[in-house]
C-alpha cells in the first residue's frame, strides 16, 4: 500500500470516529521539513520525528522521514487542529538524537496544528555520545599478587582490632584523669607513655603490611602508583592505591 493512500485511510477512519462520537475537533495534516547539519547522512539511513503525538517514540516507523536529499527529509503527518504539540528529531534512537551544536539538549520544538501548517526547521547537530575511553590494562594486578595481597589485608583486618581496644581503654583513662579536679601528672605521663608504645605497635604493623605489599608489586606498578599519589583527588592511604590496579577497579 502506497504512503498517501494509507495517509488517506487514516484521516477518515479519523473522520469517521469523530463523526460517530459527536468531536468536534477535525485532523488535518502538517507538513514538516528538516534541514540536517554538515553533509546530511547516508541514503541507508533514517530521519525520524517524535514526540507528544506518537507518545515520543524515536523510531516509529510511521514518523520516518521522506528524504528530498542528503540534507533535507519532509514528512506530513496527522494532528487535531488547534491542538499543541512538542516533538524532536532524531535518527532513530535517542542516542541520535538532535542536539544544540555544543551537544548540550535543546529544548522540544513545538507547534499548533492548524490547517495546511507546513514548518521547516534546521538541526545543528545530532547528538555525540561521549566516547568511552578504553582502559589502561599495563600493569595491572595479576591474579596471584591479588591473592596475596588479599591474605595480607585480611592478616592486618584481624591483628588491629586486638590493638585497637587497648588503645581506647588507654584514652578513657587519659580523659578521666584531665577530668579530675587536681589532674595526676604522673599518672598522664604514664598513660601516654602507654598510649605512644601501643600507637608505635601500630604503626609498626602496618608499616610491616605496607612493606610487604609494596615486595608484592612490579617496579612498574610502584611507579604508577608514585604517579598516582600526585594526583590531589586521589585515594591517600596505599591499600586503596593499590587497589586502583585492580583488573575490575573503576
Amino acid at each position: 500500500m502506497k504512503k498517501h493512500q494509507l495517509w488517506s485511510i487514516l484521516l477518515l477512519l479519523a473522520g469517521t470516529f469523530f463523526a460517530t462520537h459527536n468531536v468536534n475537533a477535525q485532523v488535518t495534516a502538517v507538513r514538516l521539513t528538516v534541514e540536517l547539519p554538515g553533509n546530511g547522512i547516508q541514503k541507508d539511513s533514517s530521519v525520524f520525528v517524535t514526540g507528544t503525538f506518537n507518545h515520543w517514540n524515536p523510531r516509529d516507523s510511521d514518523y520516518c522521514m521522506k528524504r528530498i536529499d542528503s540534507k533535507h527529509y519532509m514528512i506530513e503527518i496527522p494532528c487535531f487542529k488547534g491542538k499543541k504539540y512538542d516533538y524532536k528529531y532524531t535518527l532513530g534512537n535517542w542516542n541520535g538524537v538532535e542536539k544544540a551544536t555544543d551537544n548540550k539538549d535543546i529544548n522540544n520544538r513545538t507547534l499548533i496544528a492548524t490547517k495546511k501548517l507546513k514548518v521547516k526547521d534546521v538541526i545543528a547537530s545530532w547528538n555525540k555520545p561521549a566516547t568511552k575511553t578504553s582502559k589502561d590494562t599495563a600493569n595491572m594486578l595479576s591474579k596471584e599478587q591479588m591473592t596475596k595481597l588479599t591474605i595480607l589485608k585480611d592478616s592486618v583486618g584481624k591483628s588491629l582490632p586486638a590493638i585497637l581496644p587497648r588503645l581506647l581503654e588507654l584514652l578513657q583513662k587519659i580523659n578521666i584523669n584531665l577530668l579530675e579536679d587536681q589532674p595526676n601528672d604522673a599518672l598522664s605521663k604514664q598513660y601516654n607513655k602507654e598510649a605512644g608504645e601501643v600507637i608505635s605497635q601500630v604503626l609498626d604493623s602496618l608499616t610491616n603490611a605496607f612493606k610487604q605489599m609494596a615486595s608484592i608489586l612490579t617496579p612498574e606498578q610502584k611507579q604508577k602508583i608514585r604517579e598516582a599519589m600526585k594526583d590531589p583527588n586521589a585515594p591517600k592511604d596505599l591499600m586503596n592505591l593499590i587497589g586502583k590496579l585492580a583488573p575490575d577497579s573503576k
